[in-house]
């Protein structure tokens, strides 16, 4: 359960003219209260217009959550931290480049540097054999 303290006491704003604020403290009038403990928190400290200061605390940083496996030209191939594979690619239309071409090339290029040649040849060849009978949707 949240419990809120009021403190009275001073606060004083250090900021050079027209420019932003750059160091704020806060003077209590009764020393020792001890109610926070010192830490240090990246966030946003506002001191608002009618000269009552707010602080919220910065959300956390969401740390990358995937793991390199290969580069390709425009993307990559990685392991996620639940265990799944991630191929992410980004073409972007100012290149001049053919996107389309580049999305099928890219990961074929990507798959062979990883599992050879041959297996790659059987992989696409099965693949060449169902487009051809229709099995994918036009």
């Amino acid at each position: 359960m949240e419990k809120s303290i009021y403190v009275s006491g001073t606060g004083v704003v250090t900021a050079e003219d027209g420019k932003a604020l750059k160091w704020f403290e806060f003077l209590p009038d009764e020393r020792g209260l001890e109610i926070a403990t010192p830490c240090q928190v990246n966030g946003r400290l506002q001191l608002l217009r009618d000269s009552t200061v707010c602080f919220t605390a910065a959300r956390k940083r969401i740390r990358n959550n995937t793991l390199l496996i290969r580069k390709a030209a425009h993307g990559r191939l990685s392991g996620t931290r639940d265990k799944a594979f991630q191929l992410t690619l980004k073409v972007f239309a100012a290149e001049g480049i053919d996107w389309q071409k580049a999305f099928v090339t890219e990961p074929i290029e990507v798959m062979t540097s990883l599992m050879g040649r041959e297996r790659m040849r059987e992989i696409l060849s099965d693949e060449l054999n169902r487009l051809n009978s229709g099995d994918y949707g036009e």
